[in-house]
């Protein structure tokens, strides 16, 4: 749904979207799911802009508690100031513990504690084509260090619509690599709506609140997305979303989920940027009771 989740996540993943989503969906869940990223062509020169991003998650949780690890590996291509090129690769590994707590009947406050461990490299590039200067990246020397973080997320649930609100990152926690370079995870603020106007319907879309810097640029992104069901056991989703920051080039994808049995899915997912090359995937195994 190109990012329009924070009032529709309702399983174990909203321990990322929105801790609170967790309380709308099925009492016991559990996830694991993998997903790549790529950005410009990784058979052309190692020039600015180059990325890739591979990710993955997995979590159980039962209410009001969910136990959930995550893995993120940003390599990226990027300009020095005296215009020579450089890589920088940027890993962090998450343990997080996801508590909910009901306000009142149809409003629930949720937050997700994390221990994040982060390694940082940058680095002469290495290499004739991108993908050879970002798998170099992979085994460099690297600087280990690890933080305390925290979401907080509010879910409203008003049946037929739902608004949540999330707030991610509110230690801002801070890697060092081993030239004394450091990457700062931003507070990210987000919005979300979803709309369900029938059985089998969900309409959605999520806004940035604030404007932040991931490294490649300033970002504030709006999304809209949609899924729909096709029986008990296919669901599909598209959505497109762009960044209000910048050129505004859209991003446009689309999923869907295939019951292996009365409460196990299988999901996929592909997105594909209007700069060429820009795309992603990803798969996910996921149950619910």
């Amino acid at each position: 749904m190109a990012g329009a989740f924070v009032a529709v996540a309702d399983d174990v993943t909203a321990a990322y979207w929105n801790p609170a989503g967790f309380a709308t969906g099925q009492p016991i869940g559990a996830t694991i799911e993998w997903s790549r990223f790529q950005k410009r062509d990784p058979s052309g020169p190692p020039a600015p802009g180059a990325g890739l991003e591979t990710a993955s998650f997995g979590g159980v949780g039962s209410w009001p508690l969910a136990v959930t690890y995550g893995r993120l590996t940003s390599i990226r291509v990027v300009g020095g100031p005296d215009g020579v090129a450089s890589a920088e690769r940027l890993s962090v590994r998450q343990y997080g513990v996801t508590v909910l707590q009901t306000l009142v009947p149809g409003l629930v406050i949720g937050s997700t504690l994390k221990y994040v461990r982060g390694t940082v490299f940058t680095g002469p590039v290495a290499g004739q084509t991108a993908r050879e200067a970002l798998e170099a990246a992979r085994n460099l020397p690297e600087r280990s260090s690890g933080a305390f973080d925290l979401d907080v997320g509010l879910m409203a649930d008003l049946e037929r619509v739902r608004v949540g609100l999330v707030w991610k990152n509110l230690q801002s926690p801070e890697f060092k690599g081993v030239a004394g370079n450091a990457i700062i995870v931003p507070r990210m603020t987000r919005l979300g709506l979803a709309v369900l106007p029938v059985d089998g319907l969900t309409l959605a879309m999520d806004l940035d609140l604030d404007t932040v810097d991931l490294r490649d640029g300033l970002r504030r992104m709006i999304a809209f997305g949609g899924e729909g069901s096709l029986g008990s056991r296919l669901a599909l989703r598209a959505g497109v979303r762009w960044n209000l920051r910048g050129e505004r080039r859209p991003v446009a994808a689309a999923g869907a989920s295939l019951a292996l049995g009365s409460r196990m899915w299988l999901d996929g997912h592909y997105s594909h940027g209007q700069t060429d090359h820009d795309r992603g995937f990803g798969l996910a195994l996921r149950a619910g009771y």
